[in-house]
């Protein structure tokens, strides 16, 4: 349990406010999801299920087979936005969750049908951000471009945060969500948490033991 509660304001609560705060989720929707086998993209998976279903398609570095509550699972690579289409019959898809920065972008503009939202947390690709797509770009599609960062809101809007905190123990206490953790034993074994992450191939959410 107290794994769970040090994970939860940054994986589950995190997920929770891009889907309902940032992503506007409705029931239906179909969901793209960069990074599907981390601690945020499993937790969508599930939370997408209590918040009355979607389809999923999540994208990976490298083929890691299924990956839990996804309909459709792809690797990051050429072609992409050819088999994002395919999957969605052409139609694109409703919501991109997007932590690369802005290295998927262009494709994430691609592939979002109008009236989509697309919303950026995170810089897992470690690149240099780039220029933001043009003001006309999202007019003509209809799209909404949106960033979110937990930072900012905890110290913007701190009771948002508490309210999905608390939304999401609810799920945990009462079965209806799990939060897969991997604890790591010390600091010292973070290094090696983080090269399995920057691999692609670390799993869920990882929380580190303090003695």
């Amino acid at each position: 349990m107290s794994s769970w509660a040090a994970a939860t304001p940054l994986g589950v609560a995190t997920a929770l406010l891009l889907l309902t705060d940032a992503g506007r989720f409705t029931a239906g929707d179909t969901v793209l999801v960069h990074s599907a086998a981390g601690g945020v993209g499993g937790a969508v998976a599930q939370l997408v299920a209590l918040l009355g279903g979607g389809r999923l398609l999540g994208t990976l570095s490298r083929d890691r087979g299924p990956v839990p509550g996804y309909d459709t699972v792809l690797v990051r690579g050429a072609g992409l936005a050819d088999e994002i289409r395919a999957a969605t019959d052409g139609r694109g898809v409703g919501l991109v969750l997007d932590p690369l920065g802005t290295e998927a972008l262009d494709l994430d503009l691609e592939v979002t049908r109008p009236t989509g939202r697309i919303v950026l947390f995170g810089n897992a690709g470690g690149g240099a951000p780039a220029p933001l797509p043009p003001f006309g770009r999202l007019l003509g599609g209809n799209l909404t471009l949106t960033g979110f960062s937990h930072r900012g809101l905890v110290a913007g809007a701190p009771s948002k945060v508490a309210a999905a905190t608390r939304r999401v123990l609810d799920y945990l206490a009462g079965g209806a969500l799990s939060l897969p953790v991997t604890e790591v034993a010390s600091l010292e074994e973070v290094i090696t948490a983080h090269d399995l992450l920057a691999s692609g191939h670390g799993t869920g959410k990882y929380v580190a033991r303090i003695r």
